[in-house]
């Protein structure tokens, strides 16, 4: 992609996203800055070490809030781009961005986009439809609001991913417990325990088609826009169970996405990157903001993005963050699908139907994410899904029932008596 010469910098060690730089970049390019104690657990130091594009891992509080480079003037010289991992190192991200002089997020986007509390705030200033909410500072205000709102409310952290914390209540819910596990949820894999946790949201539940857009933005202006249609299983705990793209959504309504996230750039200030936006489209027509993040999408919608449209969008992503405008499919040229799969809370005795599903037509990948031993617990998170199916058709319609037909054939044998709490 570029001269070997160029430094590139990534901010938290995604081993996923190492491996598509990994097929992009020239070896050595590549300098991996992490929190010490994420490097030490999973011999994440050497995994990255391994992979040929990275020439340097260095120590550093990849996760700092307070708008500082956590790098000095000499690890930035002669970066071309800064790339963040993943969600919790967006903000240090945009400052090693500003500190090296390369084009970023900008610090103060990229606050209010880690913060969804200032995220609220930046978006009612602009006059972004979005939830009715409220930043609670214990169970009795949720519990206020919950009344407003016909008695019943979505509860999350400020600051987490994946789901992470997120739960829906309804009337009759015990509050009390809910608001203690979700000062309890934890992100420990990928959050640094230096890390002080954040604020709260209660917000009014919205019903509707939810969808997302995956948006690459160069000095400010959006110059590329995907819309993927988004399934959540049912009850308290709404965690992503398929992805489809591109939306089906009628034209006018995705054009309405597309001015609503061109809005909500502005109402951030966002500068240079990508941005993952979700919504909920009130009435099936009309765009309220659930939230934002600013990096590359999870939940397998990159890979999904590539089969769909062709290209390479982490590449792209990249030229971005140099300061490029790369010219990108603007129509997908065919469809793609993931579905998740979950299993039982319990001790995993054995894994069925994995091979089966990686050959029905049309399947890119299959993957069970547990293994026999395994232990699975609730699902809470995008963390407690158990595999996926990867799948590409000829529309977008076509993909979501092959994918949906790969995952049906994978199923798993537990213990229950071994479930986690």
């Amino acid at each position: 992609m570029t001269e070997g010469s160029d430094r590139y910098l990534l901010v938290g060690c995604g081993l996923g996203l190492l491996g598509e730089l990994d097929k992009i970049l020239p070896a050595g390019s590549v300098t991996v800055v992490e929190e010490p104690d994420l490097l030490d657990a999973g011999d994440l130091r050497a995994k990255a070490a391994a992979r040929a594009c990275v020439g340097e891992v260095l120590d550093g509080p990849a996760q700092r809030h307070d708008g500082g480079s956590p790098l000095p003037a000499e690890a930035l010289r002669g970066v071309v781009a800064v790339i963040p991992a993943w969600e919790y190192s967006v903000v240090a991200t945009a400052a090693c961005a500003e500190a090296a002089g390369v084009p970023g997020a900008g610090v103060a986007a990229a606050r209010r986009l880690r913060d969804k509390v200032e995220l609220r705030r930046a978006a009612d200033a602009a006059g972004l439809p979005q939830p009715r909410w409220t930043e609670p500072d214990g169970v009795a205000e949720v519990r206020a609001f919950a009344r407003a709102n016909g008695g019943e409310c979505v509860l999350k952290p400020a600051d987490r991913q994946a789901n992470v914390g997120v739960v829906v209540l309804g009337p009759g819910d015990d509050l009390d417990a809910a608001w203690r596990a979700t000062l309890a949820a934890d992100d420990p894999k990928l959050r640094s325990a230096n890390w002080t946790p954040g604020r709260f949201l209660a917000e009014q539940r919205l019903r509707g088609p939810e969808i997302s857009a995956e948006v690459l933005v160069a000095d400010g202006e959006v110059v590329w826009v995907n819309v993927t249609d988004k399934s959540v299983w049912p009850g308290a705990h709404p965690v992503e169970a398929g992805h489809v793209l591109p939306s089906t959504v009628d034209p006018k309504v995705r054009d309405r996405v597309v001015a609503a996230n061109r809005a909500l750039v502005a109402a951030v200030g966002f500068g240079s990157g990508a941005l993952h936006s979700e919504w909920i489209l009130v009435d099936g027509t009309e765009p309220y903001l659930v939230e934002c993040a600013g990096r590359l999408p999870g939940g397998a919608i990159v890979p999904l993005i590539d089969l769909a449209y062709g290209g390479s969008l982490v590449e792209d992503f990249v030229r971005v963050l140099r300061g490029e405008r790369p010219q990108r499919p603007e129509q997908a040229r065919r469809g793609a699908a993931v579905r998740f799969v979950t299993a039982r809370p319990g001790l995993v005795r054995a894994v069925h139907g994995v091979s089966e599903a990686g050959s029905v037509e049309g399947v890119f990948a299959a993957v069970a994410t547990v293994a026999e031993g395994a232990t699975v617990g609730p699902l809470t998170s995008a963390w407690d899904r158990a595999g996926h199916v990867l799948s590409v058709a000829e529309d977008a319609g076509r993909a979501a029932l092959v994918a949906a037909r790969g995952a049906a054939l994978i199923s798993f044998d537990i213990d229950p008596s071994a479930a986690a709490d």
